[in-house]
């Protein structure tokens, strides 16, 4: 009978990895999440040697970034779309940069993983010794997939990695294939709670935007580099016009890969318009002009951890003119996450923050609603749920909202690192 080993994202956020055994294996992501004190924690071990295939469902660190450990002593196939290797190029440098120390591979595993790489686009069909694989655009990030895999005895697996059902300004929603499924790995990150209405959330955003520049002040905007800055810049060019909007950080290098691989977009020319209203920031002048007038800027990183959001921080939060609207999800420990509780960062000499401060639910994953609806869609085959990449509270959540939204007899699983379970 195949089984599944959870290697990582039991029970937590980030660090996705399971291991598909069915005679052969394949290793579905391999990512790593930092512990309290930001040390990157890494899954368990597999020997390279041992797989068939790796398949990466997309570019965030926390699904690709341990995978070049693989290519240390190994080349194992490994599939994922040609946006996820770019992105994941920019993300493992800056990740290595900073953390080098204390990861075992170089930049060189990461090209010895791209030469192995075998790119696939959205409804891909792949065999790989003995499993098949279609790949299905998840709609969290350009690029990002749904990983169906079909192994030796026939049992039938779906993946979802990361997966948003809600289009957005620059990415459809999920296309879920009509196949049949028997067992539903799916993450978790917001299984217990519900996101409301994304055009409620753009709406309001809109509004305080043009409310803080009406009144001659500048909008801080902190947002993730890969697929939030993106999608605010794009809802910001089309819905403001008017508004001056800065680019500063990775984001810049970002905004590029989206333009080079616009067949992932839902609509490419909104996405190039609104790039044509965007000055990109590129050094100490086009950062003292951002500052200057009343504007938006848009700057890295989300969740305040640092790069030139803290810096752009520093300047503005002296002035109740100003604005710091928080788009990006910030976790317990996050720099981002103390500005909303306590008003203030004092590590960077802000003790507290005159500018305005608020968060928007901008999320790219699924809330539970929408998960639930993924399960309900291969319901009528449908054995087993293995629920990963969600703290315990939204594992436990999403377990009981789809026991109760299916009616049915299934086999729910809320694994541990480490755990195996055997699926028919």
């Amino acid at each position: 009978m195949p089984s599944l080993r959870i290697l990582g994202g039991g029970r937590e956020v980030g660090r996705a990895a399971i291991l598909v055994e069915d005679g052969e294996k394949a290793l579905l992501d391999y990512g790593i999440n930092f512990d309290d004190k930001d040390r990157p924690q890494m899954p368990l071990h597999v020997r390279p040697a041992d797989l068939s295939l790796i398949a990466i469902s997309h570019a965030h660190l926390d699904h690709i970034g341990a995978a070049p450990l693989m290519y240390i002593t190994g080349r194992p196939r490994i599939y994922m779309t040609r946006p996820t290797i770019e992105i994941a190029r920019l993300l493992v440098l800056d990740f290595l940069k900073l953390n080098a120390v204390n990861v075992d591979y170089e930049y060189s595993e990461f090209v010895k993983m791209s030469d192995n790489a075998q790119f696939v686009d959205y409804g891909a069909e792949v065999e790989a010794g003995s499993f098949k694989l279609i790949f299905m655009n998840a709609g969290h990030i350009l690029g990002s997939t749904a990983i169906y895999v079909e192994t030796r005895s026939g049992h039938r697996i779906l993946y979802t990695g990361d997966i948003n059902t809600v289009q957005t300004w620059t990415l459809s929603g999920a296309e879920l294939w009509p196949v049949k499924v028997d067992t539903l790995i799916t993450e978790a990150t917001y299984g217990d709670r519900v996101h409301p209405p994304r055009y409620r959330v753009e709406k309001r955003f809109v509004s305080v935007v043009e409310e803080v520049i009406s009144s001659g002040g500048v909008v801080l905007v902190p947002s993730f580099s890969v697929g939030r800055s993106q999608e605010v810049l794009t809802l910001l060019a089309n819905e403001l016009p008017y508004v001056d909007i800065y680019v500063d950080g990775m984001a810049r290098e970002i905004c590029g890969i989206y333009l080079n691989y616009q067949k992932y977009l839902r609509d490419p020319s909104l996405y190039t318009r609104a790039l044509e209203r965007v000055t990109f920031v590129k050094n100490v002048r086009d950062r003292k002009k951002a500052l200057k007038s009343p504007g938006v800027i848009i700057a890295t990183a989300g969740m305040l951890k640092g790069g030139p959001s803290l810096q752009y921080l520093k300047k503005l939060a002296d002035d109740p003119k100003n604005a710091v609207l928080l788009v990006s999800y910030q976790s317990p420990n996050s720099p981002g996450h103390k500005l909303l509780e306590k008003g203030g960062l004092e590590e960077i000499g802000v003790y507290f923050t005159k500018a305005r401060v608020e968060w928007f639910d901008f999320s790219s994953h699924a809330g539970r609603d929408g998960l639930v609806d993924i399960a309900k869609t291969y319901s009528h085959t449908l054995r087993n749920v293995v629920i990963v990449h969600g703290d315990e509270e939204s594992s436990k959540g999403l377990a009981n909202a789809i026991r109760e939204s299916l009616g049915k007899d299934l086999n729910i699983y809320v694994p541990n690192n480490g755990d195996s379970i055997t699926v028919d």
